[in-house]
C-alpha cells in the first residue's frame, strides 16, 4: 500500500486531493492527540506541528510526515513539490521554538535547519521510507529544507500558548 501511495501521491494531479486532506488530518490529529492520522494508517510517521507565525506571531498548526532522528524528528518542507516554501518552514526559521503532538504526547521542540552531511543522512533516510519525496525535489525550483526538531532542553518553549487559529495548513 505504501509503495502504491508513494507512486500516486507524488503525481501533479494528486496535489489537489492531498491538499484537501490536510485539514482533515489536522483535525484528526488534534482530536486524538496525534494517536490517529491519515499517514499513520498507511505506515508513515506523522505529527502535528504548532509553530509561531513569522508575520502574525499567532500559533499555526500543520500535520507533517516525519522520520525519527536522534531524540527528535526530522521533517521536510516539500510542499508537494510546489516552488514556494510552506509557511510552517518560514515560521520555524523566524521562531524555532515549536510544539509537536504525536502518539498522545505533546513535546516542546527547537527546530534547526540541517546542512551538509547531516542533511544528506536525513534525506537518504526520508527516501528509504518515502521515495516519492525525490519527485517533489525534482519538480520544484528550490532547495527543500530539512529540519531537525529536537526536544527543548528544559521541557519548555517560548512560542505562544494560545489555541491555533483554524486555517488550511500546507502539507510537508
Amino acid at each position: 500500500m505504501l509503495r502504491f501511495l508513494n507512486r500516486i501521491a507524488t503525481s501533479r494531479w494528486a496535489s489537489g486531493p492531498m491538499r484537501a486532506m490536510v485539514p482533515v488530518d489536522a483535525l484528526l490529529q488534534r482530536r486524538t492527540m496525534g494517536r490517529l492520522s491519515i499517514g499513520r494508517t498507511v505506515g508513515l510517521h506523522s505529527l502535528l506541528l504548532t509553530t509561531t507565525g513569522a508575520r502574525t506571531g499567532q500559533p499555526r498548526q500543520v500535520p507533517l510526515f516525519h522520520v525519527p532522528y536522534g531524540r527528535g524528528f526530522a521533517v521536510i518542507d516539500s510542499n508537494l513539490g510546489a516552488d514556494n516554501h510552506p509557511a510552517w518552514s518560514v515560521n520555524l526559521l523566524r521562531h524555532p521554538h515549536a510544539t509537536v503532538v504525536t502518539l498522545g504526547k505533546q513535546l516542546p521542540v527547537i527546530a534547526r535547519e540541517t546542512q551538509g552531511h547531516e542533511r544528506e543522512e536525513i534525506w537518504q533516510t526520508i527516501l528509504s521510507v518515502s521515495p516519492g519525496y525525490a519527485a517533489y525535489d525534482a519538480r520544484c525550483n528550490r532547495n527543500l529544507r530539512i529540519f531537525h526538531l529536537q526536544p527543548a532542553p528544559d521541557g519548555r518553549h517560548t512560542s505562544s500558548t494560545r489555541s491555533p487559529r483554524p486555517r488550511q495548513p500546507t502539507p510537508g
